[in-house]
């Protein structure tokens, strides 16, 4: 699963944004919500004999046999583009062959020398190459970044300008400029105030404005943080869309990644105008606020490790981003801007950020406004090279002769954080489990005497932990036809139980629901899986099917065809309109942290996530439409 950011600013700018996010509206949940939320079997019936030979090669002793080793200090941590993940990938392909799975991945490209094919003792020609289980491509890399902010500003021509440093002065959030890259962007300025458009209560504060290719300055959240009359406060709606209650962040880290609601984020909706940058002014508060941020030391956890090696960020060579970046962030540069700053780039205006704050929110009108004379130049150093990145894929093809023209993925991500120092991030649950997983669907299919009628492929991804990399190159440069792609399973931390207490925090939303109270009591912490799934897709009818024959209590949210939040590899197919499911068990202490060890894991709930995995992925491929 996806790096939580190392960096202060980083968090800084992530803080800013969840200001702007909106809570899932308050609608009164019912008993048939909670119903058709929950699916629990604490007895599995005997599965149909299709699937049994299936069911039995997945084994809980077999699944610890491979994780364990997957998860060993050999492969260091498994970081894309290293040895450890190229061993891994290998080990990987040597189990497919076994299993009978067909390599799915390049053909190697032969090289013409001045013997020529049959090499310098001549001879007949050597016969062309097979396919391999890799899908190589290039990672472009980025380290040592470095950024600076130079404001220049014309009052009656008088000409100033001052450099501000990244961390020292203001922060640095997502984008291509704000993520790394190196290079100089200089570009006029034009000041939304909040950045809001609300046809219902006729707020319009980007009417007539050309925001494309320009800096955007304007404030976080809405007008009238402090006023019981604005209509920000008066309408629940818009209260809850930009002043949203309650500690966000702690609900966030609660819930398991892709089973958030689908939220607000006023930045989002900016970046779609085309603005070169967005830079942000709190609404509130104080520079001495930003800078107590940017001057917090870490404090020194003894039960952490303790490491100092710079961050190293990962792109697909070649490939712009279509717009938007990791985490559905904007891929343009965002920064956290202090008010001595934005009154810099105010200052021929003869108004303070202020200022223009009290005008607008004392005359209920925009004073949206090109900032005449100011200009601001991104400047962005760091190290760049290229790093090999590899996909491991393979096929079992379908039984029926149309129909195996069309395909079902099964992935997961294979690397993890790799080595740092003398610490290794063995990734036993992130995401060697979810690997193993996909190992076991492929080994279980193959050991199917009756095929499915549709394609299965299976996928390991490299960089999930970089932004959805591998998965992302692979529905941009497929193996097989996307639109003949009809589904994707994906598997992502799937071996660690839950407790009591993180249970009670999942199911705390239906504390209130008249009734509610006799089923979650019936959930067994050690057997849940949240599931999250297209609606409307066949898969949600799949997990309660199958689930009667593997006997576990699954949650399962739906989503859209197309919308697919959360940090994982599904994420990827969605953007692409394939419908998915995915599976995950508790998030845990450690995850992210040298503690992340095979020994922690329960080979027993892996395996059972497996196979209904399996039998969902069969009974999906062998659908007649």
């Amino acid at each position: 699963m996806k790096k939580q950011a190392f960096a202060a600013m980083f968090i800084i700018v992530a803080l800013l944004s969840l200001q702007a996010q909106e809570p899932p509206q308050q609608q009164k949940l019912k008993l048939e919500d909670v119903q058709k939320a929950l699916c629990l079997v604490d007895k599995a019936q005997a599965a149909p004999d299709k699937y049994k030979a299936g069911l039995e090669a997945i084994t809980a002793k077999d699944t610890m046999a491979m994780l364990t080793f997957v998860a060993s200090d050999v492969m260091e941590g498994r970081e894309t583009g290293t040895q450890g993940y190229q061993i891994a990938a290998e080990y990987a392909a040597s189990l497919m062959k076994l299993f009978g799975v067909k390599p799915a991945g390049d053909t190697p490209v032969v090289m013409r020398g001045r013997f020529g094919m049959g090499g310098p003792g001549g001879g007949a020609p050597a016969a062309p190459p097979e396919r391999t289980y890799f899908q190589d491509f290039g990672l472009k890399s980025v380290s040592d970044s470095q950024q600076s902010i130079t404001i220049e500003v014309n009052n009656g021509g008088a000409v100033k300008t001052r450099e501000f440093k990244s961390g020292l002065d203001y922060s640095a959030g997502m984008g291509r400029m704000g993520g790394g890259d190196p290079g100089t962007l200089t570009a006029p300025v034009v000041f939304i105030g909040y950045g809001i458009n609300e046809p219902s209560i006729k707020w319009d504060e980007l009417k007539g404005l050309n925001l494309k290719g320009k800096i955007v300055l304007m404030l976080s959240e809405a007008p009238g943080k402090t006023d019981p009359k604005s209509p920000f406060q008066t309408d629940k709606k818009l209260k809850d869309k930009y002043f949203p209650a309650g500690p966000q962040g702690e609900m966030m880290m609660m819930m398991p990644p892709g089973f958030g609601p689908a939220r607000f984020n006023k930045t989002t909706e900016i970046a779609k105008l085309g603005p070169a940058a967005i830079a942000i002014v709190q609404n509130t508060g104080k520079d001495s606020d930003v800078f107590k941020s940017l001057s917090a030391v870490r404090k020194v956890n003894d039960e952490r490790a303790i490491v100092n090696k710079p961050r190293l960020r990962l792109s697909v060579a070649g490939d712009s981003g279509g717009g938007m970046g990791m985490m559905g962030m904007p891929n343009v540069t965002t920064l956290s801007l202090t008010r001595e700053m934005a009154d810099m780039l105010l200052e021929g205006t003869g108004k303070t950020i202020d200022d223009m704050k009290k005008q607008i929110e004392t005359t209920g009108k925009p004073a949206s406004m090109d900032i005449a004379g100011a200009k601001l130049t991104i400047t962005t150093t760091a190290k760049v090279g290229l790093v090999h990145g590899t996909n491991v894929i393979g096929y079992i093809e379908g039984s029926d002769p149309k129909l195996k023209n069309e395909y079902v993925v099964v992935g997961g991500h294979y690397d993890h954080l790799g080595k740092w120092e003398d610490y290794i991030y063995n990734g036993a649950d992130d995401n060697g489990s979810g690997a193993v997983g996909v190992l076991n669907i492929a080994k279980a299919i193959a050991a199917s005497p009756i095929k499915p009628k549709r394609t299965i492929v299976f996928a390991l991804w490299t960089g999930e932990e970089e932004g959805l990399l591998g998965s992302r190159y692979y529905v941009q440069n497929p193996e097989f036809p996307i639109d003949k792609t009809v589904g994707y399973l994906n598997y992502d931390m799937i071996s660690r139980p839950y407790d009591e207490a993180t249970l009670a925090r999942s199911v705390r939303q239906y504390a209130d629901v008249p009734g509610a109270a006799d089923l979650t009591k019936k959930i067994r912490a050690p057997w849940v899986v949240t599931v999250s799934a297209t609606e409307k897709s066949g898969f949600t009818d799949l997990q309660r099917e199958m689930n009667n024959y593997v006997g576990l209590d699954l949650i399962i949210r739906e989503s859209p065809l197309g919308v697919g939040s959360g940090g994982s590899d599904h994420a990827s197919f969605a953007s692409v309109k394939v419908p998915f499911v995915y599976y995950m068990a508790a998030m845990t202490s450690d995850y992210h942290q040298t503690s992340d060890t095979a020994d922690k894991t329960s080979g027993e709930l892996l395996a059972k996530i497996s196979q209904i995995g399996y039998m969902t992925v069969y009974a999906y491929a062998d659908k007649d439409k």
